[in-house]
């Protein structure tokens, strides 16, 4: 898998692996993002950061929960799979990732991202994007779709992708505009970034 990886990335800058992990692993993961959903841990998402973070909800409708390094189960299994990743792609492709940060993300029904690149603005340290979904039977009719502009040009060809329980996304974040498409159920997702070290 870690050849068709690096291969998918280094050919044409991103790939879909359908079915990742086991249905118990996608279970486990949803099971703990939506304890913290109930539990009021998500925030509101925004665009930038620090003093330039802006919450607007005509941009960007879903919430987030920052996550910490796992000892155990599900996302520790996650957390390592992503870590060999990084490493095979800094021995293949010479990226200089450093580290993996990840959330889980929350759309509630009619929530959406409009098209974006997932670098903040005047930074570059987000090389690899990386989405797992963790929504079982979703249907083409419950929305939510990831729109990847494939021409890497925001309203250029693009593909719609369901975000099934266990589709895994990959794609070189400076280069792929995209966006969420309207969700109509709740959408969840665990959803990252290879990064280099940052220098702001």
């Amino acid at each position: 898998m870690m050849d068709a990886i690096v291969d998918g990335l280094a050919d044409r800058g991103w790939l879909v692996v359908p079915g990742l992990l086991t249905l118990a692993q996608v279970r486990a993961l949803r099971e703990q993002a939506q304890a913290q959903w109930a539990a009021g841990e998500f925030r509101a998402a925004g665009i930038g950061r620090g003093q330039g973070l802006n919450v607007n909800e005509s941009i960007r409708g879903d919430q987030v929960q920052w996550l910490e390094q796992a000892e155990s189960g599900a996302l520790a299994d996650y957390q390592a799979f992503m870590e060999a990743v990084r490493v095979n792609l800094n021995r293949a492709l010479y990226l200089g990732l450093f580290e993996f940060e990840a959330h889980f993300a929350v759309y509630a029904p009619g929530a959406f991202y409009r098209a974006h690149l997932d670098n903040f603005r005047g930074t570059s340290a987000r090389i690899v994007t990386a989405i797992l979904y963790l929504n079982e039977d979703w249907q083409t009719a419950d929305g939510g779709q990831l729109r990847l502009y494939t021409t890497g040009e925001e309203g250029g060809e693009y593909v719609d992708l369901l975000p099934e329980a266990g589709q895994w996304i990959l794609f070189d974040s400076a280069r792929f505009w995209h966006e969420v498409l309207p969700a109509r159920r709740e959408r969840f997702s665990l959803t990252g970034w290879l990064r280099t070290r940052s220098k702001d």
